[in-house]
């Protein structure tokens, strides 16, 4: 009978597992539950498991890094991870942690705990029968993560080369490049919880192992809360060799962007480094982030050039110029001026090369003073701790734009203010859908005819429906489609065109995601209902 250990902070969660399934049908027990993440570590010495149910978003320490410690201890351990994430599905596309499954808690049923485990049961039985030797890839990152720290540590070259071959890579090439990738803070709050931030960066490390299978010589590493990408390369006289690890990293780019719908900021090292520096050069940008002022997606220089740069100490009263001004934005509910502000408290920053970490806190006190002036206003300590976070200015500075643009527009909205909603109703939406009913409309559409900030729209709409905008446009379609399906003859082409779908194929999916039936099945049931 194989052990099993549950594991969630939600004790009546935990009560749920045990009594959802009969486990002893399944040749399974429940050997150990615990809500601790602390206590679980004991716990798994104590009874090693042969399965691990476990919530990723626990306290002190996440489900993924439980993971970690629990595949060194026993490295044939099967996982399987719970979450409570709504948007969870943009990453389960791209977390490959050879996990069993990722079950959504509010979605789960017996049956999929069930075949959940039966796939753990499956690779449990299929290790036994090749001997128990599958444990490589558990192994290989291991021994990874014990390179990371010689390559910081500054180990001599035959010492660091030693600890890569035991992982089974190869640095033939006295060269390296490195680049350095890190969380567009402003873009991941819009769909993601903080809590989720383990998984997320797990998923983007994965995408940057897969994509690294078709780049010799890119190694991609993981640290606690930053990536890192060591290119061994042989000089040649073409020069091409910063060309090809900007091409794996904007490949990286478009794959995270594609499945997880988030941006990454990325500082590429373009000189020639010697790998006993490598970890120097990553420690000194990570902590004095000389990107920050840079504007785009990527910043490239050499590392004489990055970590050449002079900052300089906050001026006294830095926050006092900009304090009046921001306060009196605010009273008067003027959300452009409000940013200009910020945007001007940013710029006279950039001018004076102030220390980032310095002006960062600055940015937070500035913007806890403010929020002072919003009445009724929820807490939000995420943004506080996303901001410290951001690797750059302009990141910063969308994270605090984006609090102050939410905060006003809550307070137009409110039921007691003295200033007309601007909430919009949802009949107010559906006209507008109805209106552009054969267009492919977006948030960012009908938060620019509502005069919105397209975030704080997004944000809005959820809240008013509990869907994300473009599911709402999907499913309204999909009715009014099913509707004239049942009483119009129009053939399937031109009643997908005149709802903004061109491809027949992409309207028959959607239709039946939303209605359950092809437009085919959904017809032919509704003629014979009819017919009898």
């Amino acid at each position: 009978m194989y052990k099993v250990m549950l594991i969630d902070d939600d004790v009546p969660m935990l009560k749920v597992l045990q009594q959802m399934i009969e486990w002893e049908q399944l040749d399974t027990h429940v050997a150990a539950s615990t809500f601790s993440s602390v206590k679980a570590l004991h716990l798994f010495k104590e009874t090693m498991p042969d399965i691990v149910i476990t919530d990723i978003g626990l306290p002190k320490k996440n489900g993924i890094e439980l993971a970690a410690e629990f595949t060194a201890i026993k490295p044939g351990v099967r996982i399987i991870f719970l979450t409570c994430h709504e948007e969870f599905h943009y990453a389960q596309q791209a977390v490959k942690l050879d996990a069993d499954d990722y079950l959504i808690k509010d979605q789960l049923t017996a049956d999929q705990l069930e075949e959940s485990l039966g796939k753990s049961i499956a690779r449990l039985k299929g290790r036994k029968a090749e001997g128990g030797t599958d444990s490589d890839a558990y192994s290989i990152e291991l021994q990874k993560r014990a390179l990371f720290q010689v390559i910081m540590d500054g180990a001599d070259l035959e010492k660091t080369r030693a600890y890569a071959s035991r992982a089974g890579i190869e640095w033939p090439y006295a060269c390296f490049m490195m680049g350095m990738i890190h969380l567009r803070y402003s873009d991941y709050e819009l769909l993601y919880n903080r809590s989720n931030i383990p998984l997320i960066r797990y998923a983007i490390y994965n995408i940057a192992l897969e994509i690294a299978q078709s780049y010799k010589g890119i190694t991609p590493f993981i640290d606690p809360e930053h990536f890192m990408v060591l290119y061994n390369y042989r000089q040649n006289l073409a020069g091409n060799d910063q060309a090809y690890l900007q091409s794996y990293l904007n490949e990286l780019h478009r794959q995270v962007t594609a499945y997880l719908r988030i941006t990454l900021q990325t500082v590429l090292v373009t000189d020639k480094l010697v790998l006993q520096a490598a970890g120097s050069v990553y420690q000194q940008i990570r902590s004095g982030k000389p990107e920050f002022y840079r504007m785009g997606q990527m910043a490239a220089a050499a590392s004489s050039q990055l970590l050449g740069q002079l900052f300089y100490p906050l001026p006294q009263d830095f926050n006092a110029a900009f304090r009046g001004e921001l306060e009196r934005t605010i009273l008067e509910k003027n959300t452009e001026e409000m940013r200009e502000v910020l945007l001007r408290f940013g710029q006279e920053a950039e001018s004076r090369r102030i220390e980032p970490e310095e002006w960062t806190e600055a940015l937070v006190q500035l913007l806890r003073e403010a929020e002072i002036l919003f009445p009724r206003r929820k807490a939000e300590e995420d943004v506080y701790a996303y901001i410290g976070a951001a690797r750059t200015m302009e990141d910063a500075l969308e994270l605090a734009v984006g609090r102050l643009e939410r905060l006003a527009q809550e307070q137009l909205g409110h039921p007691g203010g003295t200033a007309k909603s601007r909430e919009p109703r949802l009949q107010v939406i559906q006209a507008f859908i109805d209106e552009h009913l054969s267009d492919n409309i977006t948030s960012i559409d009908i938060a620019q005819y509502l005069y919105l900030n397209p975030s704080y729209f997004s944000r809005y709409f959820k809240r008013l429906t509990g869907l994300s905008f473009t599911d709402y446009v999907h499913q309204y379609k999909m009715k009014i489609a099913a509707n004239m399906l049942k009483s119009s003859g129009q053939t399937l082409e031109t009643l997908a065109v005149g709802l903004g779908y061109s491809d027949r194929a992409y309207f028959s999916k959607v239709f039946k995601k939303y209605i359950g039936f092809t437009p085919s099945q959904f017809k032919q049931k509704h003629q014979l209902v009819r017919k009898t």
